[in-house]
């Protein structure tokens, strides 16, 4: 079956955060942001409080809480507005060009303006299926970006990976609940 779609930037933009938010180093990163802060705020409350400023202490204190509380909300902002930033920057002459895929029995054939490709089906990792796309992430860690809302005919397609996914062992990730936080 030959399906056509255009991929826009908010498909691309999904497509990293989705990433992001499953790599594990890049939680470890803004995890490590908000102790950091955290912390550096509950130290300068002790020195505050050692040299006998009580009302600086207090006042760090209060750095501390907010930004324990409100840093995971700024690194979300943060890393949405760079990932959009990035897609302005390095997909713009792939937004809104026609996208061909051809799945057959044997491999996928993906071709676009930037060029063709065929994928054995031995070559994908995994299919992670969200509300509004399914992303075939291959082994050598490149993806191939499914928008559900752009195929006229999603269910053949759903069906269509779920039968490649059961054939083949390759692992399906129901990934509809996940939002960007």
């Amino acid at each position: 079956m030959i399906y056509k779609y255009n991929l826009e930037e908010s498909d691309y933009h999904t497509h990293l955060l989705y990433t992001v938010s499953r790599s594990s180093s890049a939680v470890k990163t803004r995890n490590n942001v908000r102790l950091l802060m955290t912390l550096s705020m509950m130290i300068f409350a002790f020195i505050a409080y050692g040299n006998g400023s009580t009302g600086q202490a207090i006042y760090f204190i209060f750095l501390m809480l907010i930004s324990f509380f409100l840093m995971p909300l700024y690194t979300r902002w943060s890393y949405k507005k760079t990932y959009l930033k990035h897609v302005r920057k390095f997909y713009k002459d792939r937004m809104s060009e026609p996208t061909n895929v051809e799945i057959n029995l044997l491999n996928i054939h993906v071709s676009d303006s930037q060029g063709e490709s065929i994928i054995t089906f031995d070559q994908i990792d995994t299919i992670n299926e969200l509300n509004d796309a399914v992303f075939l992430k291959l082994k050598s860690g490149t993806s191939i970006i499914f928008p559900i809302h752009s195929i006229d005919e999603k269910d053949k397609l759903l069906l269509e990976l779920q039968t490649i996914s059961t054939d083949h062992n390759i692992q399906w990730n129901d990934e509809k609940n996940w939002i960007w936080k």
